[in-house]
């Protein structure tokens, strides 16, 4: 028995096959359309999986250094009535887009109104990876305030986009 000491090399895990070039194989290899297929729909679920996790590994990370969303604008409705701060749309939206352009996240917002006036705003946060997640809010054109038809829309949407953002 030889008193040699033996140093055991790590064990490197096995690479795991990345979809799309098994799709490549595949047609190089001349494999029926119906398999081919059958690949191709695995590397779609696997990229759209693959983006959902980034998509939540990069919200993490934005929620951990999110911003403070400062309030600026006084909203009074007279002596003794309800009064508030509140944060404008176009500000927030600034900074909340600069923090998460940061990890890679885009925000936009799909606006909507029914034919029964129902004014609806969809925020859509995208991850440069490609997947998105949506928020949704609806209400009724916001009347109060001695606002014309469009301003009541307006103010709606303002505040519809404010709030699906935060």
């Amino acid at each position: 028995m030889s008193n040699d000491i033996v140093e055991a090399k790590p064990q490197l895990p096995q690479a795991v096959p990345n979809p799309l070039a098994m799709v490549a194989d595949a047609i190089q290899r001349g494999t029926d359309p119906a398999t081919i297929k059958a690949l191709m729909d695995l590397a779609d679920r696997y990229e759209a999986t693959e983006a959902r996790k980034a998509f939540t590994v990069a919200l993490n990370a934005f929620k951990a250094a999110a911003p403070k969303i400062i309030k600026t604008k006084n909203v009074s409705f007279g002596p003794g009535k309800t009064s508030y701060k509140h944060a404008l749309a176009g500000a927030a939206s600034e900074q909340i887009g600069a923090a998460l352009a940061v990890h890679g996240i885009s925000h936009r917002w799909q606006t909507e109104q029914g034919d029964d006036g129902i004014v609806k705003v969809t925020c859509i946060l995208t991850h440069a990876l490609g997947h998105s997640e949506r928020v949704t809010l609806q209400a009724s054109p916001d009347t109060g305030g001695s606002k014309n038809s469009i301003q009541a829309i307006g103010s709606t949407v303002s505040y519809l986009q404010r709030y699906t953002l935060m």
